[in-house]
C-alpha cells in the first residue's frame, strides 16, 4: 500500500514538473505532505523549482581559488568540524573533496554578496544541498536563500535574528499558556533554539534523510516556518518540560537537545497547523513586532510570485523557451520593501498621466484648432 501511494505521488510530481509552465503550487503541496519528496533524484528536480532557479543557466565555477576573503579562516574551521554531517560510508579522499567543495561554495556566495556576513552554522545549510546535488546545485539554491529565507541571519549584528526569535514566545502563549509561563518563570531564554533556526535544523539533525525531509518542508513554506517548526517541537515535549525543575539549567538542558526518535512527520503537520491558526501578522500584533523590519518577510510575496513563472526542464534544456515573463507587472519592482511612496506612485502615475493627456486634448489642442474670425473689412469699389 505504501509503495503504491508513493508511486502515485511520484507520478503527480512528475506531471507538475513536465507541465509547460511548472505547477509550483502542486510541488509545494507534495513537498509539505507526508513523506515529502522521498529521495535525492526527485529533490534535484523539485528543489530548484521551489526557489525559482533555472539550473540550465548555472555555469560551473572556473575562477581562481578564493583565498583572500576575510572570513576564509573561520569558514575553513567550520568546514573541518562538519565531519559528522558527512555520510559514514564516504572514503577519506571523498570526504576531503566534499569539504573543499563546501568551502568553495560558501566563499563564492560571500564574494558574490559583499553585504553578507558569515555566521557559524551557515555551512550546515549548504552541506545538505551539496550532498544532494553537488557544488553548482548547492551554490544556485543557497544563492537564492541568502537573499530571502536566511537573509536576516547574515547581517553584521543579530538584531533582526532576535526579532525572529521573538515570534516564538507569543506562539507558545497562544497554544499553551501553562508551558509559556513555566519557561518564562525558569528564566530560560529562547536562544536554545537559535541553532535550529539559523541552520534549518542541520546542526541538530544527524541523519541526512531527516535533514532533507525538513528542507522539503521549509523550502515549500513561508520563511518564518522554522519558528513554527521550533514551536511544534517544544509543544510536543510539553509534558517533559513541565516535569523538570523550573529553573534555567534544567529547562535549557532539556530543550536544547532534540530527541533522536522525534517524529518529524508529526511536528511538520503540527507546524503547518500552527501557521494556519496563528499567522505571522497575528503574532506580530500580540508581541508588538514590526513585520517590515525583517527582509525575509518583506520580500516573500515578490519571491513567491517569481517562482510561479517557470518552464519545464525539458523545454529549458533544449533552449526553445526563454524564462517566463512575470504574470504581474509589479514583479519588476525592486522588492516589496521598496519605498511606500514610490510603490504608490507606480499605481497613481498612469492614472495621473491619463488625466493630464485628457485635459490637454480637450482644452489646449481644441482651443488652438478652432478657426478665428475677424470682421470682414469693406473693400472700396
Amino acid at each position: 500500500m505504501w509503495l503504491h501511494w508513493q508511486r502515485e505521488k511520484e507520478l503527480q510530481i512528475d506531471e507538475a514538473l513536465r507541465s509547460s509552465l511548472v505547477d509550483v503550487e502542486a510541488l509545494r503541496r507534495h513537498a509539505v505532505s507526508m513523506g515529502g519528496l522521498f529521495h535525492s533524484d526527485i529533490r534535484r528536480r523539485v528543489w530548484p523549482k521551489l526557489v525559482g532557479v533555472n539550473m540550465y543557466h548555472i555555469k560551473p565555477y572556473e575562477g581562481a581559488p578564493l583565498t583572500e576573503h576575510k572570513d576564509r579562516a573561520q569558514v575553513l574551521l567550520d568546514v573541518r568540524r562538519c565531519s559528522r554531517r558527512i555520510p559514514e560510508h564516504y572514503s577519506e579522499t571523498r570526504r576531503q573533496e566534499l569539504q573543499e567543495k563546501l568551502l568553495r561554495v560558501i566563499l563564492r556566495l560571500l564574494s558574490e554578496h559583499p553585504d553578507l556576513h558569515y555566521y557559524q552554522g551557515f555551512h550546515d545549510i549548504v552541506i545538505t544541498f551539496l550532498l544532494v546535488g553537488g557544488e553548482d546545485f548547492a551554490y544556485a539554491i543557497v544563492n537564492v536563500l541568502v537573499q530571502h529565507h536566511i537573509r536576516d541571519f547574515m547581517d553584521a549584528d543579530m538584531d533582526r535574528t532576535k526579532v525572529i526569535i521573538c515570534y516564538l514566545r507569543p506562539l507558545l502563549r497562544l497554544e499553551s499558556r501553562t508551558l509559556e509561563r513555566f519557561i518564562h518563570k525558569s528564566e530560560c531564554a529562547y536562544y536554545f533554539c537559535l541553532s535550529w533556526l539559523i541552520t534549518w535544523f542541520g546542526h541538530v539533525v544527524r541523519r541526512l534523510d531527516e535533514a532533507c525531509r525538513l528542507v522539503d518542508f521549509l523550502l515549500a513554506s513561508h520563511p518564518l516556518m522554522p519558528v513554527y517548526l521550533s514551536g511544534a517541537i517544544i509543544l510536543s515535549r510539553e509534558s517533559e518540560v513541565l516535569a523538570v525543575d523550573c529553573e534555567m539549567a534544567s529547562v535549557h538542558g532539556l530543550l536544547s537537545k532534540i530527541p533522536e526518535r522525534l517524529s518529524y512527520e508529526q511536528v511538520i503537520v503540527m507546524a503547518q497547523q500552527l501557521f494556519e491558526k496563528h499567522p505571522p501578522q497575528r503574532l506580530a500584533r500580540n508581541e508588538g513586532l514590526k513585520l517590515g523590519t525583517s527582509s525575509l518577510i518583506s520580500t516573500y510575496k515578490q519571491f513567491s510570485r517569481h517562482t510561479q513563472n517557470q518552464h519545464a526542464d525539458h523545454l529549458l534544456a533544449r533552449g526553445i523557451v526563454s524564462p517566463a515573463p512575470p504574470r504581474c507587472w509589479l514583479d519588476w519592482l525592486p522588492s516589496p520593501s521598496f519605498s511606500l511612496f514610490l510603490r504608490l506612485l507606480a499605481f497613481v502615475a498612469p492614472v495621473l498621466l491619463a488625466v493630464i493627456l485628457f485635459w490637454i486634448r480637450h482644452h489646449y489642442v481644441r482651443t488652438n484648432m478652432e478657426p478665428t474670425f475677424s470682421p470682414r473689412k469693406s473693400v472700396p469699389i
